[in-house]
């Protein structure tokens, strides 16, 4: 999601340019008035990631997004919900050939629930309504999205969803509050979903720059198995048998691991002490293993050389530039 104000145009383009340099696979963007959709025409000349205008309220202002090439829509059943502006609306998009998602944040209802449970009814409801108005005109380039500001709500809404329907699930936790509450919340909530095999794509939504926000996604999708962005450092929480400074060895050793643009999806261990720093190592693609002050370098099961805390950081991406890079 792009944050930047609409005021600071050359601001815009540099964060769309360091989304898409930063993996972002869609750009959305909050389209407030009709003569805001003519921002789509300035960033299609500066990037090749496709564009989603964010709609509310205003169903002309849909048309207008339309009109000036973004390449999705997305509508908020809450508060575009006329049939008429709907029905629209989906003629534009079957001539433009551009999908719409229906998107129900829980912030949107004007009312309290008594439980998680009942929310996430009351979204899918919505929603479902929705669809069978796009379906009567024929619509189905559909994408849904059904998100909480609790990992408990997000995730009945989102099963409930998939048990009663078959579009795609752009998934998601809204206002999620401070940057750690929002990585963890986003991890629970996405991370839970995406385990079952529920949702197709994925939004994180921090209080945070938004370069945060895909890189949170991708550590989720890394974390589960289901995309592969580049290195993985595993490394040991550290416990009083740990004699080295391994929270700075960590640290500086992926900030050098960041500088090196290294690529391959390999997986980097770097352990603290004898229990389970030798397996963890010898299990990575390559890795240390510290005792003391010294460490082992390990590729697999193969012992390369051995090194000590002022020199781990050096040898260690000595090995990794042998065979990867």
């Amino acid at each position: 999601m792009l944050k930047t104000p609409y005021s600071d145009v050359k601001g815009l383009i540099e964060e769309a340019k360091c989304l898409e340099d930063e993996g972002a696979e869609a750009l959305r963007i909050a389209v407030r008035e009709e003569k805001d959709a003519g921002i789509a025409k300035i960033l299609k000349k500066e990037t090749k990631v496709p564009l989603v205008a964010d709609i509310h309220f205003h169903y002309k202002t849909a048309l207008a997004a339309i009109e000036n090439g973004f390449d999705s829509i997305r509508l908020n059943p809450l508060n575009i919900y006329k049939t008429g502006e709907v029905k629209q609306i989906v003629k534009e998009a079957k001539i433009n050939k551009i999908p719409i998602r229906v998107g129900v944040n829980s912030g949107g209802f004007k009312r309290d629930f008594s439980s998680s449970k009942a929310m996430a009814s009351q979204m899918v409801a919505v929603v479902g309504r929705y669809i069978r108005i796009l379906e009567k005109e024929s619509f189905f380039d559909i994408m849904v999205s059904l998100k909480g500001s609790d990992a408990a709500t997000t995730t009945i809404a989102n099963e409930q969803f998939s048990k009663e329907y078959n579009y795609p699930l752009h998934l998601g936790i809204t206002a999620t509050g401070s940057y750690l509450a929002g990585v963890v919340k986003s991890s629970i909530g996405l991370g839970g979903l995406l385990t079952k095999g529920i949702g197709n794509i994925i939004r994180v939504s921090l209080t945070a720059p938004s370069f945060l926000e895909i890189r949170v996604a991708k550590y989720i999708l890394q974390a589960l198995n289901l995309r592969k962005y580049g290195p993985e450092i595993v490394s040991c929480p550290t416990c009083s048998r740990c004699e080295v400074n391994l929270i700075g060895i960590v640290e500086k050793f992926g900030k050098e691991l960041e500088n090196s643009r290294l690529s391959a999806p390999i997986r980097i261990a770097l352990m603290g002490c004898v229990v389970n720093g030798p397996g963890e190592a010898r299990q990575a693609d390559i890795g240390a293993a510290f005792g003391k002050k010294k460490a082992v370098i390990f590729k697999k099961d193969k012992i390369l050389r051995q090194s000590n805390e002022d020199n781990i950081i050096k040898d260690l991406l000595q090995e990794v530039r042998k065979v990867w890079m």
